[in-house]
């Protein structure tokens, strides 16, 4: 059976067009009979809110998400940058498995590190101070333990910022550190490693300590809207249009 991954998704009103094509994967009779489906972070475009979160399309999204777990299909999802402080009320809302980041999985008998990729990106020193500071305990209960319509107000202040700061960046210090990699795959004792994040979908082969390595980075869904394919044929990186007219 397959095992799928997809990552960056970034569900919002503004793309309804990707809400639909989400739910069609999800409802696709390929996706149902997987093996398991993985979501590596950055569900939705907004900054997570908390289990309370209404803002649309959640509420169809996790609807959507229930329904494929309770078919008896599995899902496995993995924070993103954009749910800093989700917590495990996730798996009631989806009956998805929450896992850490860089979590091992094994797959036809290989090991492999599966993350959002963010913690990889360690040039951009400032982002990681600020990820570091929202993956304190006391500061995700403090958010979340703020009135629904504060938390908006606070997110929607913070977003433009966080969007000009973004576009400030040169291109190589928001994508992954080359030697975070490597260090991150030594310390699991693996040659293959999944992530996303970084919005640039490919396939990275390289040499670890005398050893074949490779790196599969999966594409967002505002443009190239990947999912990658893993069954005892290997692995490929396809659209997700293509994947499900199989």
């Amino acid at each position: 059976m397959d095992t799928l991954f997809i990552s960056d998704i970034h569900l919002s009103q503004e793309r309804p067009e990707k809400i639909q094509l989400f739910i069609q994967f999800f409802r696709d009779p390929a996706v149902r009979c997987a093996g398991a489906v993985y979501i590596l972070g950055d569900l939705f475009e907004y900054f997570w809110l908390g289990n309370d979160d209404h803002t649309p399309p959640a509420g169809e999204i996790i609807d959507e998400l229930m329904d494929f777990t309770r078919s008896g299909s599995r899902l496995y999802f993995i924070r993103g940058n954009r749910e800093l402080v989700m917590d495990k009320g996730f798996k009631a809302l989806t009956g998805c498995v929450m896992l850490d980041d860089m979590t091992v999985i094994e797959l036809d008998g290989e090991k492999i590190l599966l993350t959002h990729g963010d913690v990889l990106c360690t040039r951009d020193v400032k982002y990681q101070w600020y990820r570091r500071f929202m993956e304190l305990g006391f500061i995700r209960k403090l958010f979340i333990s703020f009135p629904y319509p504060l938390r908006t107000f606070l997110v929607n202040g913070l977003r433009p910022v966080m969007r000009r700061s973004a576009d400030r960046k040169p291109p190589e210090i928001i994508d992954v550190d080359q030697t975070a990699v490597e260090r991150a795959m030594r310390s699991h004792g693996v040659l293959e490693i999944i992530h996303g994040h970084t919005h640039r979908p490919d396939v990275h082969q390289f040499n670890l300590d005398g050893r074949a390595a490779r790196r599969y980075v999966l594409g967002d869904w505002y443009r190239e809207d990947t999912v990658l394919v893993c069954n005892a044929g290997g692995k490929q990186l396809m659209r997700i249009r293509d994947y499900i007219k199989e």
